[in-house]
């Protein structure tokens, strides 16, 4: 509880509940076939498979989600291979959607379709030799079917990446999608002393709104990099690392005049959805660590371990918090007239509270293994 200069008590949110319990049956099946030919240097597999419910208003027809697949493999040479494939793939909306019920208790979203993508990769396999291996990867999505808000109009893939419930209100099945991009990935299998696992994968992903442009969705990272790797000392002890690092994600700024007059009775600031994300966050690289010691015995095997996730303090990047402020123990608003808050918020003091955090877990602990 938060006091006004007053004394009057301030309770900055606004709490909805509702029920929306549904039941229904799923039912699917699937089907696959493939063959080698050419002295097993050409592999060809082939798949169907069909989606039913007895939920959404289509959702019994199987002709609506008969996705098909065939994948090719060839073999150029005693090194390299060429891998392609394509692929359609049917998913049911989550049930924070099927289940949302309008202020007359009707379920308003059973009339939506499956989401529907369409899958094309295509990419080289080169393995110099039995214990290293690296590929290259390229692949386009395409998405039909996707959800998008009737209040707002805006994708519910692009409407946030953090652990808020999307989708509870008036959906329409009108939006499309598109993910395209490339991926490296190299392979080093433990050879004496040695390990380590290396991926690199650039992408684009873009949803459609109302207005039928695309726009960056809330995972459009663009860049992911991974490294996985360890070495064996002498005398069994281990050194393991992974580290990690990520392209900044879009988000969408605050109407900040909006917000100002709407904090005290949402609790949270109004987005602008005009400039659906328009700003994107700060890259970030984390790192963990893990230094093993190993016994062995006749018939046991003693590990005693130490690691420690994200060991050099990198900080999370998360989009700024919308408030007001407010006086040094916390229990009113500051204004800038030095009288009570106002409800619409006009003598509120906005303000951006930074999230980030950088966070470490350090454990020990051993494993026994009989």
């Amino acid at each position: 509880m938060i006091s006004d200069n007053a004394g009057n008590i301030i309770t900055p949110a606004v709490l909805n509940q509702f029920s929306g319990a549904i039941s229904f049956a799923k039912l699917g099946a699937f089907t696959q076939i493939g063959k080698r030919f050419l002295n097993n240097k050409l592999g060809i597999s082939g798949g169907l498979r069909f989606d039913q419910n007895s939920f959404t208003t289509n959702g019994m027809n199987p002709l609506k989600k008969l996705s098909p697949r065939i994948a090719l493999s060839t073999v150029i040479s005693n090194k390299f291979t060429f891998n392609a494939s394509i692929g359609s793939y049917f998913k049911l909306l989550p049930y924070t959607v099927l289940g949302f019920r309008d202020n007359n208790n009707q379920l308003v979203n059973k009339n939506l379709e499956y989401t529907k993508s369409t899958h094309y990769v295509a990419g080289l396999e080169y393995l110099p030799s039995a214990d290293t291996r690296f590929t290259f990867e390229t692949f386009y999505k395409k998405y039909n079917n996707v959800p998008v808000s009737k209040t707002n109009g805006i994708s519910l893939s692009n409407l946030g990446g953090d652990f808020s419930v999307l989708g509870n209100e008036a959906i329409s099945s009108t939006g499309k999608g598109r993910a395209y991009g490339f991926e490296f990935f190299a392979q080093q299998k433990l050879t004496k002393r040695f390990f380590s696992v290396v991926s690199y994968t650039y992408f684009v992903s873009q949803y459609t709104n109302a207005n039928n442009s695309y726009t960056a969705s809330s995972w459009d990272n663009r860049h992911l990099f991974s490294f996985v790797g360890g070495y064996k000392f002498n005398r069994n002890w281990e050194l393991g690392l992974k580290f990690r690092f990520q392209g900044g994600v879009p988000y969408t700024p605050y109407d900040l005049v909006a917000s100002q007059q709407n904090y005290l009775t949402l609790g949270t600031g109004n987005l602008d959805y005009a400039q659906i994300n328009s700003q994107r966050l700060n890259n970030f690289n984390s790192s963990d660590i893990r230094i093993d010691k190993k016994w062995y015995f006749k018939k046991t095997t003693l590990d005693f371990f130490i690691d420690i996730t994200n060991w050099y303090l990198a900080k999370s990047t998360a989009p700024d918090i919308y408030t007001f402020k407010r006086n040094a123990d916390n229990t009113a608003f500051l204004t800038s007239n030095g009288q009570p808050i106002q409800q619409n918020g006009s003598n509120a003091i906005p303000f951006l509270l930074k999230n980030t955090d950088a966070n470490v877990t350090p454990t020990i602990g051993f494993i026994v293994e009989f």
